[in-house]
């Protein structure tokens, strides 16, 4: 029973894993990437003038009321930003209502403050680290709905592959430690199993929080049976699961008082040890007119997250969110914030980016076995030329999705700042990329595809340094001059990713020049 049944896992192991392959590699780089979303919204607003020294919150503030009122006199919602652990700048946002007669659309609108006297910078309109983030659970161009039952599915296979395969090899942590290098089939094994034992608990915590992060769709008829069918039902669903147990205090202050000043002194002097990070006036010129404020969400798991001011008759009444009212969604936020490295200092958050990474090369290396594989037992013509056809689209994906990244960072520098939508040309580019390398790999001869694809994933990484140079005022010396550690990161890991595939490229080249290429890296049978 137990070989049979072991050689069942294998099967479900080899599918589960190759059906939704690709979907899961993107998924994991970009999510990786996403990891750092605050770091590449500073590249990609260069414009940004960051903070390196203490300021005074109240002149800030004072300062940014100031330009709220000239340009957002008629804005229903103000937020300002104070610099945090990871965005160290002053913002402003408000949300602009449309307007038919200047045919604006509602949309929001953001500026940067200059700490050393005030003024509002102009930001370029862009996707920034968000939108790359939102990539791997949107998917972008298929509807909300779909692109999360695509993702939900997908995790559940990379679920079940992650158990089949701690199953399949009986000697995981041991063969860990085995790599036989140039055994062909047998190296890509060693490969594959080392990307997948080491970040092990990584693998199996960040699919399973994000199978449960997406539950209301992929268990929406649960819903649906309790609360009923339709948007207006889910949103009461939402709303009581994801309740905040709120303590209620009061303000010794008189309502006429309530303003932006009186709530930053107040939560300055309520919440010492929390660090600032948002503070927004909602519904404003209305009796609904309340202000919030947010912390810097990146010292633990738990902490308080927001407070919420606003005049309840004759008082000023003060709502503090601290925890959730239900058991079940306590678990869901701790696995929410455990997915998504919200409490990640700097070096952890390495640890979840390379942790992600060596997923990423473990989904890769699994579909490059699946190829060897079929590549040594194919017989009929017909069967070798499906093989080849998934090898070159696998090269394509495979060194694709990172050069379709790079030149998102590009489109950033190129595309003009006054182009009309220009944040969803940035993304646009991307996916035209990635198409085009996959294009690239299906006409190009099969035996310099890795080495041709790698060379230009070299290229379009080191040179990322070279066009921010030439395209702002931020070049590798003056980010050290100015101490701006974000956008001197951002360059180096670019140099440092470049390197990385150029080596690659050097490795593979020196392989094809021996005569070693794909077909002859599988064993034989002897």
């Amino acid at each position: 029973m137990k070989p049979r049944f072991r050689q069942s896992m294998n099967w479900l192991h080899t599918w589960t894993g190759f059906i939704f392959g690709w979907m899961l590699y993107f998924i994991f780089v970009t999510g990786s990437v996403g990891y750092f979303e605050n770091e590449i919204d500073r590249w990609m607003k260069p414009e940004m003038t960051i903070v390196n020294q203490v300021i005074d919150e109240q002149q800030v503030l004072k300062s940014a009321e100031y330009h709220l009122n000239i340009l957002a006199a008629d804005s229903p919602e103000w937020y300002i930003s104070f610099p945090a652990a990871r965005s160290p700048f002053i913002g402003i946002s408000w949300l602009q209502l449309a307007n038919s007669e200047t045919n604006t659309p509602r949309a929001w609108q953001e500026k940067n403050l200059n700490p050393s006297d005030g003024s509002a910078v102009d930001v370029r309109e862009t996707g920034g680290g968000r939108t790359l983030y939102r990539l791997h659970y949107n998917l972008h161009y298929v509807p909300k709905v779909v692109a999360y039952i695509l993702t939900s599915v997908a995790a559940m296979l990379m679920l079940i592959s992650l158990i089949t395969g701690v199953i399949i090899h009986k000697k995981i942590f041991i063969e860990f430690f085995t790599f036989r290098s140039k055994k062909g089939l047998r190296a890509w094994l060693d490969i594959h199993n080392i990307f997948s034992v080491l970040p092990l608990p990584f693998h199996l915590m960040i699919t399973y929080s994000g199978l449960l992060l997406l539950m209301g769709i992929s268990m929406s008829t649960v819903i649906d049976t309790t609360y009923g069918e339709g948007r207006k039902n889910h949103n009461q669903f939402y709303k009581t699961a994801h309740l905040d147990i709120k303590e209620r205090q009061f303000l010794e202050l008189p309502p006429s008082e309530l303003s932006l000043k009186s709530v930053l002194e107040d939560a300055g002097n309520r919440f010492k040890k929390q660090k600032l990070s948002y503070i927004g006036l909602k519904s404003r010129g209305t009796k609904g007119e309340h202000y919030d404020i947010w912390f810097d969400d990146f010292e633990g798991i738990k902490s308080v997250s927001s407070v919420e001011y606003r005049v309840k008759g004759q008082q000023v009444e003060i709502e503090v969110s601290r925890s959730k009212v239900g058991k079940a969604a306590s678990v869901y936020e701790f696995f929410e914030h455990l997915h998504e490295g919200l409490f990640a200092d700097i070096y952890l958050r390495w640890l979840y980016f390379i942790s992600g990474l060596l997923g990423s090369g473990m989904i890769a290396t699994g579909m490059v076995l699946w190829i060897l594989k079929r590549q040594k037992n194919a017989g009929k013509p017909n069967k070798i030329k499906f093989v080849e056809l998934i090898e070159r689209i696998n090269v394509g994906i495979i060194i694709g999705v990172p050069i379709a990244i790079a030149v998102y960072f590009w489109s950033n520098r190129l595309i003009p700042i006054s182009q009309v939508t220009r944040d969803e040309w940035e993304v646009h580019s991307l996916f035209i990329s990635l198409i085009a390398c996959i294009s690239f790999c299906l006409i190009r001869p099969k035996q310099n595809i890795w080495k041709e694809m790698l060379w230009l994933a070299a290229s379009v990484y080191m040179l990322l340094p070279v066009l921010n140079m030439f395209t702002t005022e931020h070049t590798l010396i003056s980010s050290i001059q100015k101490s701006d550690s974000l956008m001197l990161g951002f360059d180096l890991s670019m140099l440092f990713f470049g390197i990385c595939f150029a080596i690659s490229g050097i490795t593979v080249n020196k392989k094809s020049t021996k005569g070693i290429t794909t077909n002859n890296l599988v064993p034989s049978p002897n």
